[in-house]
């Protein structure tokens, strides 16, 4: 299979666009870690009773917890924006299969981040239901 020119011209604007959402990534993550540290700074100066009972600890560690799940989309997004980027330019077909791989990891993590959510949703759906018979 050969690629015209307007499909590789589609393709280098696409890395682009993904090199691009990768970094807005990077920072939100970025920010994400300030927010952890800084939520677990203010929230230590509550008493644990107005929280219901959480520490304050768990909330910075359950914004680690997130920016590092959210780490591995962005990452494999930045990979395919820069090897698709790199193979478009250099004409090299092992760098685009590598980056185009790394497009497929993205949108599986995302596909299966996807199902896990909805299967938790489900759950607490189910759990209210009950929840609400049982009153």
């Amino acid at each position: 299979m050969e690629l015209g020119q307007q499909a590789k011209n589609y393709i280098l604007e696409a890395s682009k666009w993904a090199t691009f959402l990768s970094i807005i990534g990077f920072i939100g993550i970025g920010l994400m870690i300030i927010l952890s540290f800084t939520i677990g700074t203010v929230l230590a100066n509550l008493p644990v009773e107005t929280m219901g009972g959480i520490s304050p600890q768990f909330f910075s560690f359950f914004y680690l917890i997130i920016a590092g799940v959210y780490f591995i989309p962005v990452f494999y997004l930045f990979q395919f924006g820069s090897k698709t980027k790199q193979a478009i330019i250099n004409n090299d077909t092992d760098v685009l299969t590598f980056g185009l791989k790394k497009l497929k990891s993205h949108y599986k993590f995302l596909g299966i981040i996807s199902i896990i959510g909805i299967s938790f949703y489900i759950i607490l759906m189910i759990f209210g239901v009950f929840s609400a018979l049982t009153i």
